[in-house]
């Protein structure tokens, strides 16, 4: 028999969306004002930056690792941030954090960001873009 292989399936802890992520001098992650919607009057809509949130765990080697954010119902991408992470341990928790500037969305609708490990979905969550009404007191 050859050498006998452990494989891990990554288990996400955490895929938060907020208007920031700081990581202290200690190593403590603050996540100030999480959100799950957005709302816009005028469509396409860049918003001021935002950040994400994602921790995983049960990963050990050098591995791939992908964020992506995506329109429900056309697929467009709005964003894919991409690259490698590492973990001596399958028991350490990777924690990644992704600052969001100059994202354009299109249209209203649900958006399904997603988090991915060696090309596998290990987890997402729903992001809601919604269509508001201007009040004629602010122009338009």
């Amino acid at each position: 028999m050859g050498d006998d292989v452990v494989l891990f399936e990554p288990v996400l802890l955490a895929l938060i969306t907020a208007d920031r992520v700081v990581e202290e001098k200690d190593g403590k992650k603050a996540i100030c004002g999480t959100f799950t919607q957005f709302n816009a009057p005028l469509f396409p809509v860049q918003y001021p930056p935002w950040s994400v949130y994602a921790s995983v765990t049960n990963v050990e080697g050098e591995h791939t690792f992908a964020l992506n954010l995506t329109h429900s119902g056309t697929n467009q991408v709005v964003f894919s941030i991409s690259g490698k992470c590492q973990s001596p341990s399958s028991e350490n928790v990777l924690e990644f954090l992704f600052p969001i500037m100059g994202a354009v969305f299109m249209a209203p609708g649900n958006y399904h960001l997603t988090f991915d490990i060696d090309g596998r979905q290990v987890g997402s969550r729903l992001l809601k873009v919604v269509p508001t009404q201007m009040s004629p007191s602010q122009g338009g």
